[in-house]
């Protein structure tokens, strides 16, 4: 996923959190509707201004809006595990697979 797409996904994560619907997010940050729809389908992306807007309409920092790590895919998950694993020495690769059954169980 691109920046686009991870900040609307991010967007209506937390705007549903809240329980705010599109529309009463659209009357807080003063746009329409279609433009919100863009902007969480990742369609567009927000100018600084509106950015803010939906900051304060929800409450939050801005730099909330951008915490998008958690939309990690699976694959993503799974290649840079694998790198990392291969690059562990033999104790480091211990401490791992302890800690993976750790949780699993």
């Amino acid at each position: 996923m691109g920046i686009k797409q991870d900040f609307g996904l991010r967007l209506k994560e937390l705007r549903t959190k809240q329980g705010i619907t599109q529309s009463q997010l659209t009357e807080m940050a003063g746009i329409d509707a279609k433009h919100l729809s863009h902007i969480e389908t990742g369609r567009s992306f927000p100018k600084a201004d509106l950015i803010e807007n939906f900051a304060k309409s929800l409450n939050i920092h801005y730099t909330e809006l951008f915490k998008t790590k958690h939309f990690i895919s699976r694959q993503t998950i799974i290649k840079n595990t694998e790198k990392i694993v291969s690059n562990a020495n033999d104790n480091d690769l211990t401490v791992l697979y302890k800690l993976i059954l750790s949780y699993i169980n």
